[in-house]
């Protein structure tokens, strides 16, 4: 039948023989070990397995893996990521809301169409009645049924003592396929085999009332996302898809978790009172259960999808108010989940935010959930994020951008900045211009301020020594403003440059390189009067000036200084024969004709960009 399921066929073939679904498993080659109907066939068949199923059943080539969930796996992508290979796996398809073993169903569906072969039957147990995010039957208007009416059990829940898989009390023979399987006493209370509770679900009494904006919006819902599961008709792969057919379900999970962790706070999101009251039930055995759990224990299934249908389609209502519009401006949507996302990882233990940066989710929503100090994505936490996040569309990248930001560069941009008392020192200033750099790293590729830095080589400690003086000298006077409006203009007119520097070739390229003796030589013509100009103390500050030079680094971090560090010298002469050479007030005579020279050596070495 039409999105008929594994299970559904297996007990439709079983009523119709009067044996038991474990033989029929058995004779058509998909059953296991002891008969077992594994819970992975749920997600596709061995290619044996579906070639005996097909021969035995007379089902045409292809329609064995039909009643699988693999044809939707592109299309619905929890699914991709999902390995049903043991009971630990099974626990992560109900937290990443990527299955649900025990089927929701509409009683009018299993009812039938009114053919023969559905009237003697039933109708289909539909594949995607397994996913979490089918809570309601869009062909009858109405929410879809959890348990049985008559005892309650959830659908194909097996018992304590029994594995979950396709089908639960498999062995039982006679019932008709809408029959519940569900056992309803102990063998302690009967003296003899556990009778099962056989009330039949294609005979279930209507979902109760509520009003019917409240039915028409979750059923609009439900319609969207049906035809998002609905598998393409051309073999296209992921890549094809726009990004709002590949995230829709990854959005649209992780929105509902978030308005769960931030509930009250995000019950304006909720289509209406009623919708809200549904969420708050919900919310509370949820937080209940998660609360019952002992420190350093995880609550089993606390990240699943709610069971009952109504208190499901109400939160993934409320997720897609939040989303809004896919395509719209990022910053309303940053507007809207920043604040339900500081309240929920306030609340909620420090793995949460970590979960939501593994997320797979659009880079929209990525940049909108993600913390933000001072123009950078927070370095707390999880150092693993799942993807890094431009804060801008730019044309330049970080192979673009030096590691102290060029003097022209400061002195065109810069200058009302650079104008205040509290960083007039040169000192200030040179961590004005690595601060600048990380920026604009940050804003081509993304990551926080510590990733950032160790793209241009910059080790922490300077870095965050740098960010430490800038906040100090900038938050008191409210003037960060201005160091972000500088540095976007730095990113606008690099955008727009046709010859752009690659200063991270220049810093592959100089990783090795020391400055020859010919060359040494030639710059240290006619000034034998400076003492040690042909030294090894020379050929290593002449060599550390000329890569600052090249690569617009910082000469402290040359691999000249590195080298002498990592071999546990002392870098102390170096580093005060560059600064001599630097100082303002000894730049005349010899020393000031030494340093023009290296100049003019250092821009030689790199005639154009």
């Amino acid at each position: 039948m039409p999105e008929e399921s594994l299970p559904g066929l297996l007990l439709r073939l079983a009523y119709r023989l009067d044996r038991s679904p474990a033989r029929i498993a058995t004779l058509c080659g998909v059953s296991h070990f002891q008969h077992r109907l594994p819970a992975q066939y749920f997600l596709t068949l061995p290619s044996e397995a579906a070639k005996s199923l097909e021969a035995t059943a007379s089902l045409r080539v292809g329609e064995a893996d039909s009643l699988t969930l693999s044809a939707m796996a592109t299309s619905y992508a929890p699914l991709a990521a999902l390995r049903l290979d043991g009971s630990r796996n099974l626990s992560s398809a109900r937290r990443t809301w990527a299955l649900s073993l025990s089927s929701r169903y509409c009683p009018i569906c299993l009812t039938g169409d009114g053919s023969k072969v559905q009237n003697a039957y039933g109708g289909p147990w539909k594949l995607r009645w397994h996913l979490p995010v089918s809570f309601a039957c869009t062909a009858h208007c109405r929410l879809l049924e959890q348990g049985c009416p008559q005892c309650g059990g959830r659908q194909n829940l097996p018992s304590n003592t029994e594995r979950q898989g396709l089908i639960t009390q498999r062995a039982i023979t006679g019932l008709h396929p809408a029959q519940c399987r569900h056992l309803v006493s102990s063998p302690a209370d009967t003296g003899s085999r556990t009778p099962l509770c056989g009330a039949r679900l294609d005979q279930a009494a209507c979902a109760g009332t509520r009003p019917d904006s409240d039915l028409d919006i979750m059923l609009a819902l439900q319609g969207r996302i049906d035809r998002c599961l609905m598998p393409r008709q051309s073999p296209a792969t992921k890549e094809e898809y726009s990004a709002s057919d590949q995230y829709f379900f990854p959005d649209l999970i992780a929105a509902a978790q978030l308005i769960r962790l931030s509930w009250p706070d995000s019950a304006r999101f909720a289509a209406s009172t009623a919708l809200a009251d549904r969420i708050s039930d919900h919310v509370a055995i949820w937080t209940t259960l998660r609360g019952r759990c002992g420190p350093g224990k995880r609550v089993r299934d606390a990240w699943a999808a709610p069971e009952d249908p109504a208190e499901c389609g109400a939160l993934l209502l409320a997720a897609e108010t939040l989303l809004g519009d896919r395509g719209q401006d990022g910053t309303a949507l940053r507007e809207r989940i920043q604040p339900l996302a500081a309240t929920a990882f306030m609340r909620n233990g420090a793995n949460i935010g970590a979960t939501f940066r593994r997320m797979s989710v659009s880079t929209d929503l990525a940049k909108a959930l993600v913390r933000r100090s001072l123009g950078f994505n927070r370095a707390g936490g999880h150092p693993h994020a799942g993807q890094l996040l431009p804060s801008r569309k730019c044309r330049f990248g970080i192979e673009h951008v030096p590691a102290l930001l060029p003097e022209a560069w400061l002195g065109a941009h810069f200058t009302e900045l650079a104008s205040q008392r509290s960083i007039k020192s040169v000192w200030n200033l040179r961590h004005l211009r690595r601060v600048a750099s990380l920026k604009l790293v940050e804003m081509a590729g993304g990551g926080t301020w510590p990733q950032c830095a160790t793209t241009l080589g910059i080790p922490r400690i300077t870095a965050e020594r740098s960010l430490t003086v800038l906040k100090r000298s900038l938050l008191p006077g409210d003037l960060w403003p201005l160091l972000d409006a500088a540095v976007e203009t730095v990113a606008k007119e690099l955008d727009t440059t046709a010859l752009r520097v690659d200063f991270a070739a220049r810093r592959r390229t100089l990783s090795t390189w020391q400055i020859p003796a010919e060359d040494l030589e030639a710059l240290t013509a006619g000034l034998a009067h400076l003492a040690n100009v042909d030294s090894p103390l020379s050929r290593a500050v002449v060599s550390a000036l000329v890569w600052a030079r090249v690569t617009q680094g910082d000469y402290l971090h040359s691999p000249t200084v590195e080298a002498l560090r990592q071999a546990q010298q002392s870098t102390k002469l170096v580093v005060a024969a560059i600064g001599q050479l630097q100082t303002p007030s000894n730049r005349r005579g010899a020393r000031l004709r030494f340093l023009l020279r290296i100049n003019d050596y250092a821009d030689g070495l790199v005639p154009g960009p």
